[in-house]
């Protein structure tokens, strides 16, 4: 199998294909895939989804795709790396300090495997339509200041995913059982990671007009790990994410977790993955 490397921090391409001559590959970046026209077939780590215009796709580093075209299909694809979320002294003036991004784009990366194919939304299609126009546009004509504008509509183009995501996970949880309120729990967790303060139990209780004794009662029932656990997991996920996506030093990502130091950190994660961050980080490297 082979694997595509990339070259800036982001390129954005139009594809066609007209038989299937994709064969199986990963990345080492993110892609962020628009149909603008035809149908066929997306294989995503072995599990087929339709695909036809208008439809979205978002692959990480670690996923394996390929394509089977039934009607010549044209792609718009958006490649960006790690580095297109960095901080970095050598960006050109004109970008923006992106850092703040990633971690409201976190979300996607850890959720966006719960939703089966196609990851956008009826209502967003028009407007996903147009901003992938005048992302087009913006490469094609290549005018003052597009370095910041094709940025800022591929931010607009991820939050609307992200938000896409959290309304299909959410009806998911409703269908299942109408009366439940965890998702909106673990919800409200996921979005205050970074707060300190937001996540003690006795201000998540007070938002859900609980005790405190009632809902870690009423999270532990309904999840078989406590309030605490289920931070501290979802904090090593984020983790994970950021060692594996980002270029965030252990030291920063220590301080932006609430972590004492980056001692503290390591020991946190050394006890669920039996090596440091810095050793997690190594061998995520190499694969």
């Amino acid at each position: 199998m082979r694997t595509v490397h990339l070259y800036n921090d982001v390129e954005i391409s139009v594809k066609e294909l007209k038989s299937n001559a994709s064969s199986p590959h990963k990345h080492h970046f993110f892609e962020l895939i628009y149909v603008l026209k035809g149908s066929g077939i997306h294989n995503i780590n072995k599990n087929n989804y339709d695909f036809k215009k208008g439809d979205v796709f978002l692959l990480t580093p670690e996923d394996v795709h390929t394509f089977k075209i039934i009607i010549p299909t044209k792609f718009c694809i958006i490649d960006f790396t790690k580095a297109f979320f960095s901080k970095s002294a050598n960006r050109q003036d004109e970008k923006m300090d992106v850092s703040e991004f990633f971690k409201r784009l976190e979300y996607i990366f850890h959720n966006h495997h719960n939703i089966k194919g196609n990851i956008v939304l009826d209502a967003d299609k028009n407007i996903f339509e147009i901003l992938i126009n005048q992302l087009i546009k913006e490469q094609k004509t290549k005018p003052l200041f597009g370095n910041i504008v094709t940025q800022n509509i591929i931010f607009l183009l991820l939050h609307f995913i992200a938000r896409n995501i959290h309304q299909n996970i959410s009806t998911d949880f409703v269908t299942k059982d109408p009366k439940t309120k965890i998702h909106e729990i673990t919800a409200y967790i996921q979005q205050n990671i970074y707060d300190k303060e937001l996540l003690k139990i006795e201000k998540l209780a007070d938002h859900f007009n609980k005790s405190p004794d009632h809902i870690s009662r009423y999270f532990k029932k309904q999840t078989g790990s406590t309030i605490k656990d289920y931070i501290t997991k979802y904090k090593l996920n984020l983790i994970q994410t950021r060692l594996k996506f980002s270029e965030f030093t252990i030291s920063e990502i220590a301080a932006e977790m609430n972590f004492s130091d980056e001692s503290h950190l390591n020991k946190i994660f050394r006890q669920k993955f039996n090596m440091t961050a810095k050793q997690y980080r190594n061998e995520k490297l190499v694969e």
